[in-house]
């Protein structure tokens, strides 16, 4: 079997060198310090995994991973970066659908296990034969199908959120992480809307837990705070769809509605390709966080509903009109 190809990306030699020295024993690794050139190589050639660094003078990498994903969609993107940038951060979620963020200076281990995930997971994506794209639609079933729980106290944010929508989805909303499970474990929810900074309640941990249990519901975060740590945390152990700053804005928000709804229907017609457990990062603390017997009850019917449409193909119940 030939070797998984890795095309690696940054403006500095010496990076490029460390790298290849890391990867090449695995992968077919090529390498380039120009990101237009990477452009270029991904249109003529096929690469399970593009490694870039963010702070280029010719192109940044959130850019790169952006117009990447339009020319090469099954390609996992991964950004590499020493900088503390929040704004890179954000646009990498939301323009590069990056798989990974892994910060300068890199662990040897860390980095070869990231990309050894990311290269299993374009491999086995690509041997799977597209399917036709279904467009979401508006229609009742669909209405039915696509519920969007908002978890926010922020009553202009839930307003913002029905005008984004309309009549097209059925909003929920929820305060507390006790509503929030009870919802998750009996509705069929396709995107999950938090804010993270909700006193008292632990969401960034629910956001983790839910793409655990159910890798195809999207999450959206929509908050006031700036924290890249936090970004990265839930980039690497959730997989967070998209990452928006109040205040909300309508437009803006029915897009990425729109994208995560299309993602979600993607995912629950194909099987995952990888666990989900292998997908995020572990979280040996997650139940004490999260599950009283209350929650761990709620989380025991979520799985019993989703084991459900597994064998069945279809969801057990719909939410009520």
């Amino acid at each position: 079997m030939s070797k998984l190809r890795i095309l690696l990306v940054d403006d500095e030699e010496r990076i490029l060198r460390s790298l290849g020295l890391l990867l090449r024993m695995q992968y077919e690794v090529v390498t380039t310090t120009s990101g237009s050139e990477a452009l270029k190589l991904l249109q003529q050639q096929t690469f399970h995994v593009l490694m870039s660094d963010q702070r280029m003078p010719e192109m940044t990498g959130t850019e790169l991973l952006r117009q990447a994903r339009s020319i090469s969609p099954n390609t996992v993107r991964i950004l590499l970066t020493g900088y503390a940038d929040v704004e890179a951060s954000l646009a990498s979620i939301n323009e590069g659908e990056v798989f990974r963020y892994i910060n300068k200076p890199w662990g040897p281990k860390e980095l070869r296990d990231t990309v050894a995930l990311a290269a299993d997971m374009a491999h086995q994506t690509m041997l799977v034969p597209p399917e036709p794209e279904r467009p979401v639609t508006a229609s009742s079933k669909s209405r039915a199908e696509h519920s969007i729980l908002l978890f926010d106290h922020d009553t202009e944010t839930l307003n913002t959120v029905r005008e984004a929508v309309g009549s097209d989805y059925r909003v929920l909303h929820c305060t507390t992480l006790e509503q929030a499970m009870l919802i998750l474990s009996s509705e069929s929810v396709a995107v999950l809307i938090c804010e993270l900074e909700i006193p008292g309640q632990d969401t960034a941990t629910l956001i983790k837990t839910m793409k655990r249990e159910n890798p195809s519901l999207m999450t959206m975060v929509l908050t006031y705070l700036k924290d890249t740590r936090r970004v990265v945390e839930l980039i690497n152990q959730a997989q967070v769809f998209r990452y928006l700053p109040k205040p909300a804005r309508a437009g803006l928000l029915r897009k990425s509605i729109d994208s995560s709804l299309l993602r979600h229907q993607e995912l629950s017609r194909s099987k995952p390709v990888i666990p989900a457990d292998r997908l995020v990062e572990p979280i040996p603390e997650i139940r004490e966080q999260l599950l009283s017997s209350r929650l761990s009850s709620q989380l025991h019917k979520l799985r019993a509903r989703l084991l459900g449409q597994n064998k069945k193909g279809e969801p057990l119940s719909q939410p009520s009109a």
